[in-house]
């Protein structure tokens, strides 16, 4: 079982991974503007080559970064799939939000508070309703360590040590 130390540290890494999307998200938006204002000519074949890579670099991104700590050990495939289903969902959001909220005349100062927003309220819910999942294990397990326990003394398993004193090796 692990102590807190590491519980701690183990998921305060989780996080680095919510600001590489903010950045890729980012870096898409930056691009999404800086077409809507023209400061890229508008030549056809460079619009619609910069318009796909844009909304495509976050998938990307994340499907590297989940795919190199696979490659490298640090998660299970089944993980993963998991981690980077769940971030390509939350960019997914985050980015049809923004574009929501820019495509109503809002303008797209207000879609980037807004698609970092949604992803913020996401990973709350989730770490949320995890924790609940967590909390449900953990006392399905003492719930049977005490049954095991208790069913341990009717059998007289713990009868090797006299009573009253207990061994501290």
């Amino acid at each position: 079982m692990a102590d807190f130390k590491d519980l701690v540290s183990k998921y305060s890494k989780k996080q680095s991974t919510t600001l590489i999307d903010s950045i890729a998200v980012g870096l898409s938006m930056a691009d999404e503007v800086s077409v809507d204002l023209g400061l890229l000519s508008d030549s056809g074949l460079l619009d619609e080559v910069l318009n796909a890579l844009s909304i495509a670099v976050p998938f990307v991104i994340i499907t590297v970064t989940e795919g190199s700590r696979v490659l490298l050990g640090r998660k299970t495939a089944t993980a993963g799939m998991q981690d980077g289903g769940y971030r390509i969902v939350k960019s997914g959001v985050a980015m049809g939000a923004g574009a929501i909220v820019a495509g109503l005349g809002a303008g797209f100062l207000p879609a980037i508070p807004v698609s970092i927003g949604i992803r913020i309220l996401m990973d709350k819910f989730r770490s949320q309703s995890l924790t609940g999942y967590r909390v449900d294990q953990r006392i399905k397990r003492l719930r049977a360590l005490h049954e095991f326990s208790s069913a341990a003394q009717d059998h007289g398993i713990w009868q090797a040590l006299p009573e009253g004193k207990v061994s501290a090796q």
